[in-house]
């Protein structure tokens, strides 16, 4: 078994000794935050590690405010650092920072209980938010600057993966008539969907990509409908429901229905829909088209 160090967790790394070397510099006393802020900011995108770092430091703002207000009245009291919970909770709900709401809780209570005596609430609590933002600062530019993940490449293989994995099981579907496990295809059609939305979300970064962006949307539906075809067939060859099974809940009822005996030629008309569909979803993918497909509800077969 291979174990390989991702390129996230070395950027992490590098995060982690600029923020303290930054820390060391500026003199910070507590380059613990600064530190913290960093790895949680650090995420497989920048979008995702400015929104991240963004929920961050509303919290922290929120935290801070209401840990110097309650610190200034009693610090380390028990009752008031529940109360002040209390607030916190329900101002990030209120602002619908919902996000917020574990660090901006953490900052109120080390406010409340690291505070040492004489030392000013407002001041450490400006420190708290100062470490925040160069944490978050630190990530979001390494994230950036330091082999940005290649969001595109990623999606790329997806793509190709779900292409390949789709011709394959339609020509088997449709060369046995039924019979084929297809529901692999769900997970790669997923991967591919996150994939997407996580190159989407860089968008800003890529504005020229727009139209190749708008052209896998499509190609996604594409994707679906063309499972949605092949998950049909497979119902519609499957074995007949048996009497217990409308035992199941109401809501299952039309699943079953769509399995119950049809005539020959109603079976023909309705696989023969679905394969003509099939077909035409491939050739609008450009996948090569099968050769043989079978007739399992023929007039021979009977």
């Amino acid at each position: 078994m291979k174990f390989l160090v991702g390129m996230r967790n070395l950027k992490t790394a590098l995060a982690v000794f600029i923020c303290i070397i930054i820390s060391q510099l500026l003199q910070l006393e507590y380059p613990f935050y600064a530190v913290i802020a960093t790895i949680i900011a650090m995420e497989n995108s920048v979008t995702n590690s400015y929104t991240v770092g963004k929920n961050r430091m509303m919290g922290t703002l929120v935290g801070a405010a209401i840990g110097f207000v309650f610190a200034w009245i009693d610090p380390h009291s028990a009752v008031y650092s529940a109360i002040g919970i209390v607030i916190v909770i329900y101002i990030c709900n209120l602002l619908k920072w919902n996000k917020s709401i574990s660090i901006a809780s953490i900052v109120f209570l080390a406010i409340m209980l690291n505070l040492r005596p004489g030392e000013s609430p407002f001041l450490y609590g400006m420190h708290r938010v100062a470490d925040t933002l160069i944490g978050i600062s630190v990530a979001v530019l390494v994230n950036y600057l330091v082999f940005p993940p290649d969001h595109e490449r990623s999606m790329e293989q997806m793509r190709s993966v779900l292409r390949k994995h789709l011709t394959k099981l339609a020509h088997e579907l449709l060369r046995e008539g039924g019979t084929i496990h297809i529901s692999p295809l769900k997970k790669d059609m997923a991967n591919l969907e996150k994939a997407y939305e996580t190159y989407a979300s860089e968008f800003h970064l890529k504005k020229n990509k727009q139209q190749m962006l708008e052209h896998l949307e499509q190609e996604i539906d594409v994707y679906h409908n063309t499972y949605s075809h092949m998950r049909m067939i497979r119902l519609l060859t499957d074995e007949l429901p048996t009497h217990h099974h409308w035992d199941l809940p109401e809501q299952h009822h039309s699943h079953l229905m769509a399995q119950l005996p049809l005539d020959i030629s109603s079976q023909q008309i309705i696989y023969n829909y679905h394969v003509s569909c099939i077909l035409q979803e491939m050739s609008t993918l450009g996948l090569l088209i099968p050769s043989h497909i079978a007739q399992p509800f023929s007039s021979s077969s009977t």
